[in-house]
């Protein structure tokens, strides 16, 4: 160091005098000296350049400065100085503050390294993660590619993109949380000129985008059901209508045919509006009375089904949380079993403990299907496509799920079905 000023005596506490003529490396704390003689050799072939680094003030104490470095060259044109000037990278108080609004931001916050280590994150990205701080992270990640991200190849993709432009916006990747499950993250970040062990630093915000990918997949399901669907029931419709043109068919069985079809094209689309609506709606449950619901449904499955009966074994009230529409999930399971099940008897009974309320609907049909089987409880979402009445039971799949209930299906002895619903309380 051939010159310092005031102002370098302030920051750091070393009497300007003393400091004079001693090699500047030496005040430069032990983990950041690589950096800064990268930086300085960089300055010495004449490129201007700066960095984040720790000096070591006089109580010893490490002080976190900005050091930028502007090369002066001589007049045989070789580099015979470097002014460097120092600047505090921020003070004790708005570290503070700058910190304690992480806390509170309603997104997941983060400074890592290209190398993948976490340097920080806020409590929301813990939680996001499933751990109960953010330290618990800082021990469960050490390299992100190997430890965060479900396929490696996205975290190398993501590199790429930030030291090309030095920022990304809207990056999507499946990470891995504390429970080994898989979430859906969305990640904005920022490289920034600051080093930690010679790795450049990464700081950006995270929000978990799982819900709106669920829905997006299940609203993809939705229109491929409604295009299978609507293609065959117009077909039918079309290939009576051609009998009819030629005089091939009896009237009065082509026009009912195609009024069957017609109707059942109607009923769908009702189906498919409410699941469309349930889909892009609101999630949160509220408490409501499962008695007063299962009523409510009866009576409007015996509007439609006339000669039917649906005896109900129910306590006085039984409340459950649940979301808005949750009634139409019972409407579904009762037609479905008075509509397909030979004339059978439905029943409903409610029973209530401390932790849940169920719902079993029994009928002595046939017995449901193993494709409708896998579908009510959640083995496969792409049974609709090649079963047309799969819509009502997809729909009753989604309301139980976003009320955080679950669905069973037993066989009812001698003959029949079970579909029992359990929904916390």
């Amino acid at each position: 160091m051939r010159f310092v000023d005031e102002e370098w005596g302030t920051l750091t506490g070393h009497d300007c005098v003393d400091v004079t003529g001693r090699p500047f490396v030496e005040l430069v704390s032990d983990r950041d000296r690589d950096v800064f003689e990268d930086r300085f050799d960089e300055a010495v072939d004449g490129e201007s350049g700066s960095c984040t680094i720790s000096v070591r003030a006089s109580d010893g104490t490490a002080v976190p400065v900005r050091l930028e470095l502007r090369p002066e060259t001589g007049s045989g044109g070789d580099v015979s100085r470097i002014h460097c000037r120092l600047e505090p990278r921020t003070s004790t108080t708005k570290l503070e503050a700058s910190e304690g609004l992480l806390e509170v931001a309603p997104v997941g916050v983060f400074r890592t390294t290209t190398d993948g280590r976490v340097l920080s994150v806020n409590h929301k990205l813990a939680a996001m993660l499933g751990y109960d701080s953010p330290q618990e992270i800082l021990t469960a990640y050490n390299d992100l590619e190997e430890d965060l991200y479900v396929n490696e190849w996205r975290r190398s993709e993501f590199l790429d993109q930030l030291l090309e432009h030095g920022v990304v916006e809207e990056f999507e990747y499946r990470a891995r949380t504390a429970s080994g499950q898989q979430r859906w993250l969305s990640m904005n970040a920022r490289l920034l000129d600051e080093y930690d062990d010679g790795e450049r630093i990464i700081t950006g915000f995270t929000r978990d985008i799982t819900a709106r990918k669920q829905r997006d997949r299940q609203l993809a399901i939705l229109e491929r059901i409604l295009r299978h669907n609507l293609r065959n029931a117009l077909t039918v419709i079309q290939g009576q209508a051609e009998l009819l043109r030629w005089g091939r068919a009896d009237t009065k069985d082509a026009v009912e045919t195609i009024l069957d079809r017609a109707n059942a094209l109607l009923q769908q689309a009702e189906k498919e509006r409410s699941l469309t609506e349930l889909l892009r709606g609101p999630t949160e449950t509220t408490r409501r009375d499962v008695t007063t619901l299962v009523e409510a449904a009866r009576a409007e499955v015996l509007e439609t089904h006339s000669g039917a009966t649906v005896p109900v074994d129910s306590p006085e009230t039984a409340h459950a949380a649940v979301i808005p529409g949750f009634e139409r999930a019972i409407v579904e399971l009762l037609d479905n079993a008075i509509r397909h099940g030979n004339d059978p008897d439905v029943s409903v009974t409610v029973k209530q403990n401390q932790s849940a309320v169920e719902i079993d609907i029994a009928d002595t049909g046939e017995g449901l299907p193993e494709i409708e089987r896998e579908l009510l409880c959640g083995v496969s979402d792409e049974t609709p496509l090649f079963h047309g009445t799969g819509v009502g039971l997809f729909l009753v799949r989604q309301l139980v799920v976003r009320s955080n209930g679950t669905i069973a299906v037993g066989d009812n002895e001698p003959k029949g079905t079970v579909v029992t619903i359990r929904l916390p309380v």
